[in-house]
C-alpha cells in the first residue's frame, strides 16, 4: 500500500509539472504572437505613411530618397521580427530546461524518500526477524 501511495505521489508531481510546462509554453507563445502583432501593426502604419509620402513626392529624386528610406525601415522591421522570434524560442527552451530540471529534482527526491522508507521497513523487518530468532533460541535453551 505504501509503494502505491508513493507511486501516486510521483505520478501526481509528474502531471503537475507537465501542466506547468504546458502553461508556460502557451504563455510564451501568446507573448510571441502579441509581439508579432505589434510588429505587423507597426508595418501597417509605416506602410500607410509611406504611401502618403510617395503620393506627395514631386520629383524622381524624392521618390529615390523615399524608396531608400522605406527599404531601410522594412529591413529593420524584418530583423526585429526574426530577432523577437529567436529570442522567444530561446526563452521557451531555457524555461523548458529549468522545468525539466525542477521535475527531475522533485522526482529524484520522491524516489529517494520512497527508497529510504523501503530500506527503513526492510531494516525493521530484519530486526524483527532477528529478535524472533533470538526469542526462539531462548525458548529452545529453556526447554533443554
Amino acid at each position: 500500500m505504501q509503494n502505491q501511495n508513493q507511486f501516486i505521489d510521483i505520478f501526481r508531481n509528474s502531471i503537475r509539472t507537465a501542466a506547468e510546462v504546458a502553461r508556460l509554453s502557451l504563455e510564451n507563445g501568446v507573448r510571441l504572437q502579441e509581439r508579432q502583432l505589434e510588429i505587423a501593426r507597426g508595418l501597417l502604419q509605416e506602410q500607410s505613411r509611406s504611401a502618403e509620402e510617395i503620393a506627395r513626392a514631386g520629383s524622381v529624386e524624392e521618390l529615390w530618397t523615399l524608396q531608400s528610406r522605406l527599404a531601410s525601415a522594412q529591413l529593420g522591421r524584418v530583423v526585429e521580427f526574426w530577432s523577437s522570434l529567436w529570442q522567444a524560442a530561446a526563452q521557451n527552451q531555457t524555461q523548458g530546461l529549468r522545468d525539466i530540471q525542477a521535475f527531475t529534482t522533485r522526482t529524484s527526491e520522491d524516489v529517494a524518500r520512497a527508497a529510504a522508507a523501503q530500506v527503513s521497513r526492510a531494516a525493521g523487518g530484519v530486526e524483527e526477524s532477528a529478535e524472533a530468532a533470538n526469542q526462539e533460541r531462548k525458548g529452545q535453551r529453556r526447554s533443554a
